[in-house]
């Protein structure tokens, strides 16, 4: 009988998330398990699988966090703070206040991009905010700041010997400037080197780094640093002087006058053509071709894809459930990169011998706000 009453429920679950499926298997066999002879070893008070609903009424509360004199605690906080309980001891709760959710870490981003023999780190911050935890980290190196001009993003390092190095010395000059995207940082190391057994000499800085693998660790090591103090940006301090950087970003969307969208990159071809492919990567878009040469890349797209999804839309299990529906074609568009007066210009039509879809929001609108709103 109990066999016969999973079979039925599992028959009104097949157009079910299999997750509900999962759960109803897990909570039948528990409950059949704890009815076995020695299967309250898994199932009982004391099992593996047992009923931890009322573990919260056990729960102790245990001292606040004493932060040692002359650290700073600023971002150390109460992750689930109990709510205030109304003076009335009367009082019924329809719905029981809940603590606050756990935030957990930010969700700003340090990549390290690399193209050409060139790395450079991507921070989603303004260069106000990066600017100070930038002079915190080679302060926590013992490196010396020799000049820094927070106007213009540009900090010079003194001279200094990289631990393990008995050969050379290396100095370092940090330019930090906004990104693609608003309130985003694209900081970039330029270093040189010279003998230790020569006095320093004040040469001028070369146009590429001495040493490209020197380059790429002190890259790494500092992304690393930045990505550790990634939840701090918020609520450290920032540089008013690197404020004056403008946070406005490198990307931005134009109207022609024939009334067709454009992409503007601020930024040299190269560059432009890297980020737009890993944009259109990251949005999981299909690249059946492209031609760095000719600017050009066929793509299909399905619109939604890569997007956030509106609440009445279904998720992933409902459209895999969703049987004898319609599912829409990706759509074939071409992406061209193409160096114009006023930077790289980025714009998107349908491919060769597909139909343009006239008036109103199209594919190829979307993606290219997709691109906008993701390139980095």
């Amino acid at each position: 009988m109990r066999l016969t009453v999973l079979f039925r429920r599992i028959a009104l679950c097949v157009r079910a998330p299999l997750l509900s499926l999962l759960a109803l298997l897990t909570l039948q066999s528990c409950s059949m398990i704890a009815k076995v002879p020695g299967g309250d070893r898994l199932a009982g008070e004391d099992g593996v699988f047992r009923d931890r609903k009322g573990d919260y009424l056990e729960a102790e509360t245990i001292a606040r966090t004493e932060i040692p004199e002359g650290l700073d605690g600023y971002i150390i906080d109460d992750l689930l703070v109990i709510p205030a309980v109304p003076a009335a001891a009367d009082q019924t709760f329809l719905d029981p206040p809940r603590p606050r959710a756990i935030e957990g870490r930010s969700d700003r981003e340090v990549v390290i991009q690399s193209m050409q023999g060139r790395s450079w780190i991507i921070v989603d911050v303004s260069p106000s905010q990066v600017w100070p935890r930038i002079r915190d980290y080679w302060v926590s190196q013992g490196v010396e700041i020799a000049a820094e001009n927070p106007t213009a993003g540009i900090m010079q390092t003194g001279w200094f010997v990289r631990s393990g190095n008995v050969i050379s010395r290396d100095r370092v000059r940090v330019t930090v400037e906004t990104g693609f995207q608003n309130n985003s940082s694209e900081i970039r190391i330029l270093q040189m080197s010279q003998p230790q057994a020569t006095p320093p000499l004040d040469v001028s800085w070369p146009a590429a780094s001495q040493e490209s693998e020197v380059e790429s660790q002190l890259v790494t090591e500092l992304a690393g640093y930045l990505a550790d103090v990634a939840d701090l940006y918020t609520a450290s301090s920032v540089s008013f002087l690197a404020g004056n950087i403008s946070s406005e970003g490198k990307a931005a969307l134009q109207t022609r006058a024939d009334g067709s969208e454009v992409l503007l990159l601020q930024s040299s071809y190269e560059r432009a053509w890297a980020a737009v492919s890993r944009a259109l990567l990251r949005a999981n878009v299909l690249i059946d071709e492209q031609d760095s040469a000719t600017g050009l890349i066929d793509v299909h797209y399905l619109p939604g894809m890569g997007e956030e999804q509106a609440e009445d839309e279904p998720g992933f299990f409902g459209r895999l459930f969703s049987f004898g529906d319609d599912l829409p074609e990706p759509e074939p568009l071409q992406v061209r990169v193409r160096q114009g007066d006023a930077g790289v210009e980025v714009d998107i039509s349908p491919a060769s011998g597909a139909s343009a879809q006239g008036g109103g929001e199209t594919p190829a609108s979307r993606l290219l706000q997709l691109i906008r709103n993701t390139i980095a």
